[in-house]
């Protein structure tokens, strides 16, 4: 899983970032909430550790965008705010959960796990796009109501793309997505994952479609 990192304070970011290698998580750090912004437009995240003393935006309204948006992406607010009403304005907002500065680092894996391991309390439990539709607890995949079968790969860059539809999903992430999937990545192994499950959706019907972005990734509209 990739998750990212937006925090102003690059030794800090980088400390979180090798706990989570240590842990087996990739990350990505984002030193603004500009930098976030390019990232997620790039790559999809499982979860996004989000400072709210950010340089350019407060961090309280990067989350209310995201929310705006429509990105359910699970959020841990990381802060030196640590009044009451800070926090419940945070998880008003939308935050999943709130961790105050400072903090050991192993209270943080904890809480990013009890994050990853539960459905977001926010986000339905179905993923749409035109016709296509993912029950994401049943992981059952249909267009028009019909089902069509996946396999857990071709399922796992569905749910992706079905959670950026509108944004070039990058190839990069995808790949991790299978490696840690225990798929032996061959030089073709992706483009070839993506083209079974561009097919299935072709055969059955779908009116979005899978457009590749050479060089650079996915875009499901």
């Amino acid at each position: 899983m990739r998750v990212l990192i937006t925090e102003d304070n690059g030794e800090l970011a980088e400390f979180i970032q090798e706990a989570l290698s240590q842990e087996g998580y990739l990350s990505d750090i984002a030193r603004s909430a500009g930098e976030q912004k390019l990232y997620l437009q790039e790559t999809s995240y499982a979860a996004i550790i989000l400072d709210l003393g950010l340089p350019d935006i407060d961090g309280i309204e990067v989350l209310k965008g995201l929310r705006r948006a429509g990105n359910m992406v699970p959020v841990l607010i990381l802060t030196a705010r640590g009044g009451v009403q800070d926090r419940i304005k945070g998880l008003n907002h939308g935050a999943d959960d709130y961790l105050i500065k400072p903090f050991a680092v192993d209270e943080l894996i904890a809480r990013l796990r009890a994050l990853l391991r539960r459905p977001n309390a926010l986000s339905n439990t179905r993923l749409t796009a035109g016709n296509v539709s993912m029950d994401v607890i049943s992981k059952a995949v249909t267009v028009d109501g019909n089902n069509v079968v996946m396999g857990k790969t071709e399922h796992a860059i569905l749910a992706s793309l079905l959670r950026n539809v509108g944004l070039t999903v990058s190839k990069e992430s995808l790949e991790d997505m299978i490696y840690q999937d225990g798929y032996a990545l061959s030089d073709n192994a992706l483009q070839v994952a993506v083209h079974r499950v561009r097919k299935k959706l072709s055969d059955a019907g779908a009116t979005p479609e899978i457009t590749t972005i050479r060089g650079i990734g996915y875009l499901f509209k």
